[in-house]
């Protein structure tokens, strides 16, 4: 069977409340051996670090029990705060955040960066309030140590700038999510990032993202499926979890040509690389 790592998961996000158990089971039985549980905000990032500590939310009766986690060494939390609740945000949760990143579970700051995309008539947080959380975020991640999650979404310019001026690349990390061309790919490359390539990847439509992938070296690409969301293609709409990545992985391997089995031994390594953990399960 081949091995998976799932570098960018939401699996404290309530939709998972009700069977994660269940869910967890069966990922690991598709051969999804290792995955990200990311923060999207505080109470969030918490979450993540008591799924990783002991298999359970706190007070949910989520997981029953650690029965689901206790073969499954290397779990990963990350802690951070996502750009569009910045506007939710205090001060104090810079605070707490930066005590929660001494716990040994957690592997990243993130997800934390940009987002400038308009929904309908819903605005995005203030863009300098976004670019305040996100450059105290790099900072909290470079006196930890720790590599940095982005999001970054009609935001390619801001974000790279920022990534430059805070010295991000001292600790390198992923663009999540990558969206945008192969020469602003190149630009993320140089400071010493991965890209994050999930279920988009597998639609038609995404012409540059696919051009992306054909382009950059596979050593620096993670896979990843932003569960619960962005479901491969066939699936839209339904709720996206871990068993999802032999689909992408299939896609990744397609368009570069090469075997199954070599996208995911590198991709492997290459999170290991990315969170600063052992290869060896």
């Amino acid at each position: 069977m081949l091995n998976f790592f799932d570098t960018h998961t939401h699996y404290n996000d309530p939709r998972f409340a009700e069977d994660l158990q269940e869910v967890l089971l069966a990922i690991r039985e598709a051969g999804v051996l290792r995955e990200a549980v990311i923060g999207y905000d505080l109470a969030s990032s918490i979450r993540g670090v008591r799924l990783a500590e002991s298999g359970s939310w706190d007070g949910t009766g989520a997981l029953q029990s650690v029965e689901a986690w206790s073969d499954r060494p290397g779990h990963v939390a990350v802690v951070g705060i996502h750009p569009l609740h910045t506007g939710d945000a205090e001060e104090e949760d810079l605070i707490r955040l930066e005590i929660l990143a001494e716990d040994p579970t957690v592997k990243a700051i993130g997800e934390i960066g940009l987002d400038y995309h308009k929904k309908e008539n819903l605005d995005p947080p203030d863009r300098e309030l976004q670019q305040q959380f996100f450059r105290k975020q790099i900072r909290i991640a470079r006196r930890a140590g720790l590599p940095v999650v982005i999001h970054s979404r009609d935001a390619a310019q801001d974000t790279a700038v920022i990534l430059e001026e805070e010295k991000a690349d001292e600790v390198g990390g992923v663009i999540h999510c990558y969206s945008y061309s192969p020469e602003m790919a190149d630009r993320f490359l140089k400071l010493g990032f991965f890209l994050g390539i999930g279920g988009v990847v597998t639609r038609p439509s995404a012409k540059k993202l696919r051009e992306v992938v054909r382009q950059i070296p596979l050593e620096r690409i993670v896979l990843e499926t932003d569960a619960p969301y962005l479901p491969p293609e066939g699936h839209q709409g339904e709720r996206n979890d871990s068993r999802s990545l032999p689909q992408i992985a299939g896609e990744v391997a397609r368009l570069r040509n090469i075997s199954m089995e070599e996208v995911c031994r590198v991709t492997w390594k290459n999170a290991c690389r990315l969170y600063r953990i052992s290869e060896e399960l």
